[in-house]
């Protein structure tokens, strides 16, 4: 994880115009995907067959194409889908979509009242168009439930744009050069998107707590998927004098400020590049494709992959970059150059694994000769710079031509894109910026019609927030604050509340739910297969006295890893049967009997020691309150009667 450095946390972010919007997914945890009814789990396993595919793009509505769809297709891309034995039809696009999940709409209407949403009376599947082989269709079906709204975050209100329910994508595989393998089980699972307005960021710290604020709003209908992958923020980010750019994928909340503070490094540096190419006086007709073969330079060469794109005949070709040298080695984010930029727009493009350019040449075992004789070849100045890109012939005249872009770009700015979100903060080209051009109806779809009594019925039926469940946990149950607060977040906030009904003791159902789970869990028990029936059956033995609370772990540590056994074989193999207080009183009897001299020596010292041993016979078969008062007793009783000090 990128620390924050002193360079870019003392930013007046205010004066340099700093705006972001947030882009919140949440998957739902309805028990089947949106448009058919597959279950939702994720597959581990091999997949049962791949199909192999290519993506074409289609004209809008109003007969356009959008350019971020042309740039998926110019990739050319063998696109590849894993596929198991739970994978329908309709999840590989050969069929039409299925009766639309009834539970999946309710939720979402639920999540936008929550969030102050005006909600819409018809809501119109459209299709949203993906290329890069996310989903089989070519389109992701998507209807918008819900706009404006707000969120309040600490002493400030954050106005929302909209809420769309929408199926997931599939998940990403493997990415290699031209080839992209995708696994259909995540595609289709139901997931609401939330977009905020644009507003002003005076601290990008502040964009952590507006992040965790809309999540607590979506976890207190207790029907949200939990864990890494289910949740996943887009950032958009802009300030005065860049433009905006869209950061795709984060997923650990706390990086969030972290990808805000690299994007302005990134912007600014962006536009001192500008600035200084405009001191050069460099225009966009000064950077031509009069690109050149130069693969007679490298004939004796000792770079490794020069010598392999000879032997595979590829072509090595260049371009002069008039008046550029130095400024594509200038570090617009941490480690990552100028010249870095345009290669992942060559990667992302054509699929080629980059280029080289002078500024940072001689390297790679390329040497000053073979600079010096390159140089010559393009009738360098002193200030030209040369880059050189490996590939077949048009993956390389497309490389270049996608270097040239990028170059007359950089003369006007910061170009608008999407960007994806690399785990140390940094991002990397991903498309062009997104048209309206990528979005029409879809004609599988007839409209869903939303009565006022469904609404009134979801409103009626609204779940607690997590704040005023937090407080009536701590007012209500005396719970203590941190448990109070962890439970409120907890899926088995519901189990605890319908147990206490019952008449059991608040704290410990609690910190069993909360704190002994997570205990087990930390020891790589398989706590996921206690179901609440288990949980209940073990509650249920304590209310009729029939195992003491210290027995509770334990139990939850067999059922967990004997799942399939009945409570009463728990009972049994742990040799968890209740005992009497007569019972009791035996076994303390005999500890005390076998330690005599230890009373001898530290007479009522020896409580600790004498209690210890009990415990260890008598753990979980009745409560140790009793074990320890009866202890005292037999051992005050013992002392008196025989007058050891």
């Amino acid at each position: 994880m990128v620390q924050t450095t002193k360079e870019h946390s003392s930013y007046d972010y205010q004066a340099l115009g700093l705006k972001c919007g947030l882009e919140l997914h949440q998957q739902l945890e309805t028990g089947r995907k949106l448009f058919c009814k597959c279950k939702t789990d994720l597959q581990l396993d091999e997949p049962m067959a791949r199909i192999t595919r290519h993506m074409r793009p289609t004209l809008s509505e109003m007969g356009e194409n959008d350019k971020t769809a042309l740039m998926e297709f110019r990739k050319e891309q063998i696109i590849t889908y894993e596929v198991h034995d739970s994978t329908c039809t309709y999840e590989i696009d050969e069929a039409p979509p299925f009766e639309i999940d009834s539970n999946a709409i309710d939720l979402a209407l639920t999540i936008a009242r929550l969030l102050q949403m005006e909600i819409l009376d018809e809501l119109h599947v459209n299709r949203k168009q993906y290329l890069d082989g996310s989903i089989p269709a070519g389109f992701q079906r998507t209807m918008i439930v819900g706009v404006g709204g707000k969120v309040k975050i600490s002493k400030r209100t954050i106005n929302l744009d909209m809420l769309a329910l929408e199926e997931d994508s599939c998940r990403e595989i493997t990415n290699i050069g031209r080839n992209i393998v995708w696994r259909v089980d995540r595609l289709g699972i139901p997931l609401v998107e939330i977009v905020t307005k644009t507003f002003n960021l005076d601290d990008p710290n502040e964009i952590k707590d507006i992040a965790i604020g809309i999540s607590r709003i979506l976890r207190a209908t207790g029907k949200v998927k939990r864990g890494l992958g289910t949740i996943r923020q887009d950032l958009n980010i802009s300030i005065e004098k860049g433009a905006r750019v869209e950061i795709k994928g984060v997923q650990i909340l706390d990086m969030l400020p972290e990808y805000i503070k690299l994007e302005v490094i990134r912007q600014l540096t962006l536009i001192e590049i500008k600035e200084e190419m405009g001191k050069r006086k460099l225009t966009a007709e000064l950077f031509k494709n009069n690109y050149q073969d130069c693969k007679d330079i490298f004939k004796k060469t000792k770079c490794k992959f020069l010598i392999t794109a000879i032997k595979n005949k590829e072509k090595i070709m260049g371009i002069k970059l008039p008046r550029m040298r130095g400024l594509l080695e200038k570090e617009v984010q941490i480690g990552r150059s100028f010249g870095k930029e345009l290669a992942d727009r060559v990667k992302v493009i054509t699929g080629l694994g980059g280029i080289l350019h002078t500024d940072e040449l001689p390297n790679y075992g390329i040497t000053e000769e073979e600079v010096s004789i390159l140089r010559e070849k393009f009738n360098c100045q002193q200030n030209d710079v040369i880059v050189i890109v490996l590939g077949k012939k048009e993956d390389a005249i497309n490389a270049i031509e996608e270097v040239l872009t990028r170059v007359k770009e950089a003369i006007v700015g910061v170009p608008e894109e999407t960007r994806h979100a690399i785990d140390d903060g940094t991002t990397t080209f991903r498309r062009y910026l997104s048209g309206a051009s990528r979005m029409y109806p879809d004609t599988d779809s007839y409209p869903i019609i939303i009565s006022e009594s469904r609404i009134k019925r979801i409103e009626d039926e609204l779940p607690e927030l997590l704040d005023k469940k937090e407080e009536r946990y701590i007012q209500k149950y005396k719970l203590p604050e941190a448990v109070a607060k962890s439970l409120s977040l907890s899926p088995k906030a519901s189990l605890f509340e319908e147990l206490v009904k019952i008449g059991l003791d608040p704290t410990l159902v609690a910190i069993t739910l909360d704190q002994t789970l997570k205990s087990l869990e930390r020891e790589k028990v398989p706590v996921q297969k206690i179901t609440a029936n288990t949980i209940k059956a073990i509650f249920q033995l304590l209310i009729k006295k029939k195992i003491a609370k210290e027995a509770i772990p334990l139990l939850l540590r067999y059922q967990a890893e004997h799942p399939k056994e009945k409570i009463d074989e728990a009972l049994a193999a742990l040799g968890l049967v209740s005992i009497s207080e007569e019972e009791l009183i035996i076994i303390i009897d005999t500890e005390l009997n076998n330690n005599i001299e230890l009373l001898q020596r530290s007479g009522s010292r020896a409580i600790r020691k004498i209690i210890g041993l009990v415990m260890d016979k008598v753990r979980g078969k009745i409560d140790g309150k009793i074990v320890n008062d009866l202890v005292k007793k037999q051992l005050s009783d013992l002392l008196e009667a025989t007058s050891v000090e």
